[in-house]
């Protein structure tokens, strides 16, 4: 990957003495050679990391500092006290955005413009990663191999085989690893987990849930993901082959730059932004998430033409214990499915306002099962929770709620989906091997950087 690397300034550099590596393991770390050159070289062992006590203080960075970057820098401020953190670096390949993340937390917060830099400090306990799809797995195993504990957005990562290299990071490491999607925080999803655990439900049979909207004020006007373009950003204050990754090389575009959520360079659309908002809290709530056993999806995109993803979708995912997940997506109309687990004895219905959840038993099983009611007074999808969780996990050595045993699960599911829907086919997935196979039984490549996929119609 051709990289613009813009080293810290020498203000910043008299703060901070920085780990002192050499050049060759330095060179060896291209951003290309996901997994394979770990940040301080292929033959050296993970940094062990600081060993955090109960009572000790997180120092945290931040790796991506965009909309949604400044939205965790935002929120972690605001309980820094109460969840006893420090704010310490920040590293984006904007100088707009490093500068505005750094004015923003305040003190000798120090800023950089490659990320493997900031994980040459010591000092640095854990990050949150915010950058877009396709560098969340470099981002997240060089971390991980650095020391450091991380929280991630969604989705896992852009591909298939990146969500099994952080898997096995996370397990050769043992850093945490949470997985950013709120809505696994909500009580109400643990309380299905809880009755379902208990037998209540019986077998499972099928599942369903929507993640839709249709928002005529999207900004400029536009169809959705359609963002102004920033008349600041210019190509000599933004390090562009850097931001672009594993993606093919293009000249500077900044629309692609402001609107990347249309192109499949850099994420899946509905299936890698809003679905993980669904599947991620839904198979939490199965208390048993298991890997896929075959995965279909169909998309189109009639509606929203200037885009090379679809603005609707829907899914289904069949797993081992015989439970089929129906689940779909929009975003040009928002009536969507209300989230339900079916039972073979009852069924499970949550709330799409608050953390209130019901069971309610088959008209063969009342006899046998009463009619239950959950309720809880926290706000729905908040983002501090998760943090405060993933802060609590680091500490404890627990696991965190939106693990990475979760998190690869349902990354399977969405990756699946996306090949299917592309390549218009009906997949199944071996756990044992992560082979991906047709229903002939015939082993078919996950899609990657380097595929050539036709776009859905």
């Amino acid at each position: 990957m051709k990289n613009h690397r813009t080293p810290p300034t020498a203000d910043a550099q008299s703060r901070r003495a920085f780990l002192k590596t050499t050049a060759t393991a330095a060179a060896a770390v291209a951003a290309t050679g996901i997994v394979k050159t770990p940040v301080y070289g292929q033959t050296q062992a993970p940094s062990p990391g600081r060993v955090i006590g109960a009572n000790d203080r997180i120092v945290v960075a931040y790796i991506g500092v965009g909309n949604q970057g400044m939205a965790h820098v935002r929120a972690q401020k605001d309980h820094a006290q109460a969840n006893n953190i420090a704010q310490a670096a920040v590293c984006d390949v904007w100088d707009k955005r490093l500068d505005a993340a750094k004015k923003y937390i305040g003190g000798e917060v120090e800023g950089f413009k490659d990320h493997r830099k900031l994980l040459e400090r010591k000092d640095i306990d854990a990050v949150t990663i915010a950058t877009i799809d396709n560098w969340h797995a470099q981002c997240a195993i060089d971390a991980m191999e650095a020391g450091k504990h991380v929280y991630g957005e969604k989705p896992l990562a852009r591909y298939l085989d990146e969500g099994f290299a952080i898997l096995d990071t996370v397990n050769k490491t043992k850093r945490t690893f949470q997985l950013g999607s709120q809505f696994c925080a909500d009580p109400m999803y643990h309380k299905s987990a809880q009755w379902i655990k208990e037998g209540k439900l019986g077998p499972l049979v099928w599942a369903q849930g929507s993640y839709t909207r249709n928002d005529k004020n999207n900004p400029s006007g536009r169809s959705e993901w359609t963002y102004p373009v920033d008349p600041d950003l210019k190509e000599t204050n933004l390090d562009w082959y850097r931001w672009l990754g594993k993606a093919a090389k293009i000249p500077f575009n900044p629309e692609h730059y402001f609107s990347w959520h249309k192109y499949y360079a850099y994420n899946s659309g509905i299936l890698g932004n809003l679905l993980p908002h669904k599947f991620l809290p839904l198979m939490l709530a199965t208390g048993d998430p298991q890997y896929p056993r075959r995965v279909t999806c169909t998309g189109t995109r009639k509606v929203s033409t200037d885009r090379e993803i679809t603005d609707t979708t829907h899914l289904l995912a069949e797993f081992p214990n015989g439970l089929t997940f129906c689940v779909a997506g929009s975003t040009v109309n928002e009536q969507g499915l209300q989230d339900i687990i079916r039972g073979r004895k009852a069924t499970i219905y949550f709330s799409s306002t608050a953390n209130d959840v019901e069971l309610r038993p088959e008209r063969a099983f009342v006899e046998e099962f009463d009619r239950e009611h959950f309720k809880d007074p926290k706000k729905l999808a908040e983002i501090p929770p998760l943090e405060a969780d993933w802060f609590r996990c680091i500490r404890t050595g627990k696991t965190p709620l939106a693990n990475i045993e979760l998190a690869i699960r349902a990354h399977v599911v969405l990756c699946l989906a996306e090949q299917s829907e592309r390549q218009g086919l009906m997949l199944f997935f071996d756990e044992k091997t992560r082979q991906i196979k047709t229903g002939e039984g015939k082993v078919i490549p996950a899609i990657s950087y380097d595929s050539i996929v036709p776009m859905s119609a």
